[in-house]
């Protein structure tokens, strides 16, 4: 013991307070507010119809579905509403498995439609500032919709709910990335894969939670530009994620390489496992760094494209607005009597007709008084222009077969014994194209032409013409292809000129036959022969 040093008499007093009022206590008791939400939806059930609420652990549910809406999140993109619902029921099912599926079902929409609200939840908190403690209200969603570009929706967690799952009560986000980084490299380098799998998830939700961020700083720059200060914080908020986004994909590269390195060496089927489940992780929060870095890149065009929109508006023209928190919102805040005050100048502005512009008495009476328009020529149409093929359709082949078929028929058949042999004359015939012929479609062409065959124009024809004519015998031909009257096939000879049909005109010029005239009888045989020899000879 040194020379000189007396020991107190008395302990010393440690007088060490943590003020309340610090910025950091602040900080977690609206970090923490979220998590009364979840403690709602468990606390409620049991004012719920039924009597099965007490089985299932809604607190539990509803992380599940905040994780998994999570790490489906994109910049565009995320979980839909019945998918969403579907993993709910399947953790549902997973408590309680001698359940129905309409109790799970139940349980997982309540769960969901408890977590996407259109409300903004207010939890109060309480601040000391220079002028005494005053109550303000921490405003939050854990899960809300959006649309998608598709047209649809999809649901997005807010970056209250990601700090449920990564204890981000006082962390700034790139700071615990570059630290969860660290200590992967440290792992990796201990071979301790297990370990790494659980900071590896905890850096995907740091990135998660980055890229929502710049997200809502984005969308709402295209609802309103001036809702961020683009002229100081927003460019520094830009430059240092970029910055960071660079350095997290050069170290998840560098951290993929070790892992393949290491996992060479890896024996355990477990530990294996990890490392794969490790390797996946890795790849996601990259693939994640390279989407949040095209949408840093085009975050000042979004602005630049706000900007444009509100200068190509005149003044006092509307402008893009939320109606819930721009416009309902404060409304509902107020006391009764100034919102009763104003609620009929309010659906008067918002709900009224819109008045018409009218144009000055002299122009409406300078455009009354013109002249009449001429219509225009209009456009000139261009006749199609189409060119001729040299090819022959497909079905000529067929055509050209069945014609040969019915032109070496010398005596009458019938036209099943025809179809009895189409098989062999489609095996040997080919179509344009050197390809035998389909016999379905030859057996089908064949009916054809014997039903035309059945109603043979005989007028036109010349004395020696070679004619083919059907005659229906009666019989039915029914297969399971071909259902047809079984004709017979006969082939004859004109034996003289048969003269084609004159027309109308030529006909009533053609004087009546004494049997055809007014008053005579309706046959020949009826007439007397002087008769006749008098009516030629008159």
């Amino acid at each position: 013991m040194a020379d000189g040093w007396v020991p107190p008499s008395e302990p010393i007093e440690w007088d060490i307070a943590i003020p309340t009022d610090d910025v950091s206590i602040a900080r977690r008791r609206r970090t923490l507010a979220p998590i009364q939400v979840l403690t709602d939806i468990e606390r409620t059930k049991s004012s719920l119809d039924g009597d099965f609420w007490s089985r299932y652990d809604l607190f539990t549910v509803a992380l599940a579905v905040i994780d998994q809406v999570a790490l489906a999140m994109g910049i565009s993109a995320g979980r839909t509403w019945d998918e969403t619902v579907e993993y709910a029921v399947a953790q549902a099912t997973r408590q309680v498995p001698d359940g129905t599926p309409e109790q799970w079902r139940v349980v997982a929409e309540r769960v969901v439609v408890s977590l996407v609200t259109t409300d903004v939840e207010t939890v109060p908190y309480l601040v000391h500032a220079a002028g005494g403690a005053t109550w303000l209200a921490q405003r939050f969603r854990l899960l809300y919709a959006q649309a998608s570009p598709e047209g649809g929706e999809h649901l997005r967690a807010s970056e209250q709910a990601i700090n449920i799952f990564i204890d981000a009560l006082d962390l700034d986000i790139e700071a615990a990335q570059i630290a969860n980084e660290a200590q992967l490299r440290a792992l990796i380098g201990r071979g301790a894969i297990e370990s790494a799998v659980a900071i590896a998830r905890h850096a995907r939700y740091r990135s998660i939670q980055l890229q929502e961020r710049v997200r809502r700083i984005v969308a709402d720059t295209l609802i309103d530009p001036d809702a961020h200060d683009w002229a100081d914080d927003v460019p520094v908020v830009l430059d240092t994620a970029l910055r960071h986004v660079a350095e997290r994909l050069t170290a998840e590269t560098e951290l993929l390489d070790a892992v393949a390195d290491r996992r060479g060496d890896v024996t355990d089927a477990a530990r294996l496992a990890s490392a794969n489940q490790l390797v996946e992780i890795l790849r996601e929060c990259r693939h994640r760094h390279n989407e949040l870095h095209s949408h840093l890149i085009g975050a000042r065009g979004r602005l630049r494209e706000a900007l444009d929109d509100r200068f190509a508006r005149p003044a006092g023209a509307a402008h893009l607005a939320n109606i819930g928190s721009d416009l309902l919102d404060p409304y509902l805040l107020r006391p009764t009597d100034q919102a009763a005050a104003i609620a009929p100048r309010l659906l008067a502005t918002v709900g009224g007709i819109a008045a018409r512009w009218w144009p000055s008495l002299a122009t409406l009476v300078d455009e009354l008084c013109a002249a009449a328009r001429e219509p225009g020529q209009g456009d000139e149409i261009e006749e199609p222009q189409f060119d001729e093929s040299a090819e022959r359709a497909w079905w000529e082949s067929y055509e050209d077969t069945v014609d040969a078929m019915l032109d070496g028929v010398e005596e009458p058949i019938r036209l099943s014994q025809m179809l009895a042999r189409v098989d062999e004359i489609a095996a040997a015939a080919q179509d344009d194209e050197g390809e035998p012929l389909d016999p379905s479609v030859l057996a089908a062409a064949t009916v054809h032409a014997a039903h035309r065959a059945w109603t043979t124009r005989l007028a036109g024809r010349a004395n020696g013409e070679r004619v083919l004519l059907a005659v229906d015998t009666g019989n039915a031909l029914d297969t399971n292809k071909i259902r047809s009257a079984d004709l017979l096939l006969v082939p004859a000879t004109v034996t003289a000129d048969i003269d084609a049909p004159q027309p109308a005109a030529a006909r009533a010029a053609t004087p009546d036959l004494p049997w055809q005239s007014d008053g005579a009888s309706d046959h020949p045989d009826d007439l007397e022969p002087d008769n006749l020899e008098a009516e030629l000879a008159g």
